[in-house]
């Protein structure tokens, strides 16, 4: 059985730190542009669920573009990641961050127009009763944009590939189910969505630069390993050997699916 990563202030920290990256900044840039060209928060006054919000930098945003006379709700699990959100965002009175499980949404009925989840279905252990709770909460005609990665998609290239194999391998438990994205578009079917479209969001790091999501995700996979009774010897030559190397090459697949609820 997997052992997942939670967010505690460690944690947090590394994962602040992570999306502080500009290949995450370009990300969230890339996800509010698709959800403009899919109409999901075109309008001011829009009402807006960002589940599993974390540092709050996406829902901000969404924030932003809907305006005083919209609603952006940010829930997440995770204490630290919350104060974080609250602490830096307080000047949009019309954005709220509460604490509280995805598959139990402390949000009326059908009180949303759009919901945006990134990253977050991988995490959790029973999806189909989040998407359940997302279908519940959105208006007939509400839009889902939701983006989670498949960990088979990650190519980092090692001179030592046993030793990568088996960091990953590892790496994997930090999730339920490390290739959710194969089946999320037909769990979003039976949850009463209609899917719209998918398309593939990359992560790119062809170079090293200590600014990277990658070299940032190098420290989470070391933390994470090490509480988990990995060899600190092997990990610190994993991670040596990789921010040394020449020839760094990194690249990762997430996967964004578009829905609308249709029941």
């Amino acid at each position: 059985m997997a052992t997942t990563l939670r967010y505690d202030a460690e944690a947090a920290a590394r994962l602040v730190a992570i999306y502080l990256t500009p290949d995450m900044v370009a990300q969230r840039a890339a996800v509010l542009r698709a959800a403009v060209l899919r109409a999901l928060v075109p309008n001011a006054g829009d009402r807006v669920l960002d589940v599993g919000s974390g540092p709050g930098l996406l829902a901000a945003a969404i924030a932003e573009r809907v305006g005083a006379a919209g609603q952006v709700l940010g829930v997440d699990i995770s204490a630290p990641l919350l104060a974080y959100a609250r602490m830096h965002f307080a000047a949009l009175p019309w954005l709220r961050f509460v604490q509280a499980d995805a598959a139990r949404l402390p949000c009326a009925d059908a009180s949303f127009d759009t919901i945006v989840c990134t990253q977050v279905l991988e995490y959790l252990p029973d999806v189909d009763a989040a998407l359940a709770e997302f279908a519940r909460v959105l208006r007939p005609g509400g839009q889902l944009l939701a983006i989670d990665t498949d960990w088979d998609s990650l190519v980092w290239a090692s001179g030592d590939v046993a030793r990568m194999a088996r960091v990953l391998a590892l790496w994997d438990r930090h999730v339920p189910d490390p290739h959710l994205p194969r089946t999320l578009g037909r769990r979003m079917e039976r949850a009463g969505f209609e899917r719209v479209c998918v398309r593939a969001v990359p992560l790119l790091n062809p170079a090293f630069d200590p600014d990277t999501y990658s070299n940032r995700l190098i420290d989470l996979i070391a933390s994470f390993a090490a509480s988990r009774g990995a060899d600190a010897s092997e990990i610190d030559a994993w991670a040596g050997e990789l921010r040394a190397r020449d020839d760094y090459f990194f690249s990762l697949n997430r996967y964004m699916f578009f829905a609308v609820r249709t029941r």
